[in-house]
């Protein structure tokens, strides 16, 4: 079978790819560099260099494909860049829907996050919940609207099926984009991180393997016009640090760290990147979010999918295993 992904040379993409190229399936890979190569070496991968602004070449990727995955998006902080995470997270979207029904693609799975759902009280949220806060983040507001495009196309007949991933982590990739792995490795390799509180505010970690898998059990067994939360393990901050302390066998130190003064971090993050071009770690933004709880609950996707999840301490093991050996500062600017 032909499948296209999209955003294949993401962390996600890239390992969903492989899989499937690995289960025999041609996948098309539309990429934007030459240089993706490098991360798409499979005799049954074929590159494709275009761009989701462009519609000839989304043509000419899913020619031939009867299956989507669409999980390309531009992920990160807002900075400066609103109108870029609307170009790619909603036109970009809406250009996929559109290229989709016009050449007659099967059935489409969408890659939106679990994080416009919340922030969630002490009970985990699911997909029937609805969003009690403003959303703050550009990411997960391009992402909202970009569901509600991918929800109308599916309420007219369109084979489209969403899946909400929480915070993703697993080995194979330090990036900025995917910030919990690269806060996993600076506590590893630098010996402390900084916590929001007394680190007891919760978030939902889900192991790369798992969220792949979710993605194929979406294809093959999602509904049309339903979202599946592709979660894991609800764990505080606190807990997180500290059984990576003991997986890693190191001293680390965990750092509380108030409100107020993350919000004071983030601001002189953000004056010295107006002066220098340093991109910021976090924004007040995000600063503001870590101040909350973020957990979900995957029983929808357990139940109709088939979705398994990793125990944290074994997939903190594979992580920690990758994170030890690897580059885990990439340049911030």
């Amino acid at each position: 079978m032909k499948i296209l992904v999209t955003g294949a040379t993401g962390y996600l993409g890239n390992n969903l790819a492989h899989v499937l190229a690995d289960n025999g399936n041609e996948v098309h890979a539309l990429v934007r560099s030459e240089s993706a190569k490098n991360i798409l070496q499979h005799p049954n991968i074929r590159l494709f260099r275009g761009d989701l602004s462009d519609k000839d070449s989304l043509i000419a990727a899913m020619k031939g494909c009867s299956q989507v995955f669409h999980t390309a998006a531009k992920v990160g902080l807002c900075i400066d860049d609103a109108d870029e995470f609307y170009k790619v997270n909603v036109e970009g979207t809406r250009n996929v829907i559109q290229v989709a029904l016009q050449t007659e693609i099967e059935k489409a799975v969408f890659t939106s996050t679990a994080g416009i759902i919340g922030p969630s009280d002490e009970k985990p949220l699911n997909e029937l919940n609805v969003r009690r806060v403003p959303i703050e983040l550009a990411y997960e507001e391009t992402k909202k609207v970009s569901e509600d495009l991918i929800f109308e196309s599916a309420a007219k007949g369109f084979e489209a099926v969403v899946v909400s991933p929480s915070k993703i982590y697993g080995p194979g990739a330090v990036s900025q984009a995917l910030k919990t792995n690269s806060v996993m490795g600076f506590f590893l390799k630098k010996g402390f991180t900084i916590v929001p509180g007394s680190g007891d505010y919760e978030i939902c970690l889900a192991f790369v393997d798992d969220v792949v898998n979710g993605h194929i059990q979406a294809m093959q067994r999602g509904k049309r016009g339903e979202k599946y939360i592709l979660g894991g393990c609800n764990v505080s901050y606190q807990k997180l640090f500290s059984m990576l302390r003991d997986v890693a066998s190191t001293k680390s130190y965990i750092v509380p760290v108030s409100k107020n003064a993350f919000k004071t971090l983030a601001y002189l993050q953000w004056a010295v990147y107006k002066t220098f071009g340093n991109r910021p770690v976090f924004t007040v933004e995000f600063a503001d979010c870590l101040f909350s709880n973020y957990v979900f609950s995957s029983d929808k996707a357990i139940r109709e999918l088939g979705y398994k999840i990793t125990p944290l301490k074994e997939g903190l093991e594979q992580t920690v295993a990758f994170l030890l050996g690897a580059d885990l500062l990439p340049n911030s600017k």
